[in-house]
């Protein structure tokens, strides 16, 4: 059957660590309409990790090896091709497929950015399904506070644009710089290998499919739902995040009751990526401690 979700072609090895190649082993998995690829790993209580726009699977091999200690890992592509419209609903009946053929059960499900909206949506939407929730750079909506629209919506795209037309060297100088000083989702944690594994990744999204997934995320408002989960969340979110970025986080923590923050040392948006370590330990310790207790941040 045709590829129907994002794919990043095997390019991106030659930038990845040896280490993330641990056990990662994609492999084809029929949805609706066509294919997509998953990646499982691990034994132990079933982990589901869903991807930020665009939905790339390997944003998470840096930390999927580390989870893979404790759990059984599984996380895939995202869906590109809908019928008609991008829809949440679409994307949620790929979930249900993916879990139950590789994770059945109950499920920790950690959602990273856009995945975190989709993470949400599973748990109000199959409660039952959702052992904890994990909401990692996540939004109950997305908002622009007062004097950002300039960074939201001038600056990220004269990043993409450079990260997408400049030549290799001269794009990884100009992510160096945004590292060094935390711009756009970099931070100083960021090593060459990330860099150019991001460079790699924006040259290859679709801007089309760029444009659908934001209007899909600009579609999530799940304010008024977020009280009725009643399992336990963590909420993640970089030191160095943006500004609406550290919003969103805190307003997940006022609407889901009990849910817990924690902050990731002197990382951004990439979190998963450029703190991967700390990523997992911190999600592997909050479930061995039995999934939270109380709403205090952990400054881990």
């Amino acid at each position: 059957m045709r590829p129907i979700a994002v794919h990043l072609d095997e390019g991106w090895r030659r930038h990845a660590d040896p280490a993330w190649l641990e056990g990662w082993t994609p492999r084809a998995f029929e949805l609706a309409g066509g294919v997509t690829e998953v990646v499982a790993l691990g034994e132990g209580p079933p982990l589901l990790l869903l991807p930020p726009l665009p939905g790339y699977k390997e944003v998470f091999a840096p930390c999927a090896r580390l989870l893979a200690r404790r759990f059984r890992v599984v996380t895939f592509d995202l869906r590109a091709r809908f019928d008609r419209r991008p829809r949440w609903e679409a994307l949620l009946d790929d979930l249900d497929r993916v879990a139950d053929a590789f994770a059945p059960g109950a499920a920790i499900v950690v959602g990273h950015s856009l995945g975190g909206a989709l993470a949400q949506r599973r748990a109000l939407a199959r409660p039952e399904r959702v052992r904890a929730l994990v909401l990692s750079s996540a939004f109950a909506r997305v908002t622009t506070p007062r004097g950002h629209w300039r960074s939201r919506y001038v600056d990220q795209l004269l990043t993409l644009a450079a990260l997408r037309c400049l030549p290799e060297r001269r794009a990884l100088a100009y992510a160096r710089g945004l590292a060094a000083r935390s711009g756009w989702v970099f931070d100083p944690q960021c090593d060459d290998r990330v860099l150019a594994f991001v460079r790699f990744a924006v040259r290859r999204v679709p801007l089309a499919l760029a444009a659908a997934c934001v209007r899909l995320a600009m579609d999530h408002d799940a304010r008024s739902d977020l009280p009725r989960i009643a399992c336990p969340t963590l909420v993640l979110a970089g030191e160095r995040e943006s500004a609406f970025v550290r919003d969103a986080a805190d307003e997940l923590v006022r609407l889901i009751h009990d849910a817990r923050l924690a902050i990731s040392p002197g990382a951004g948006h990439l979190h998963p990526l450029s703190n991967a370590a700390w990523f997992a330990e911190t999600i592997a310790a909050w479930v061995g401690a039995g999934v939270g207790v109380g709403s205090s941040a952990l400054m881990l």
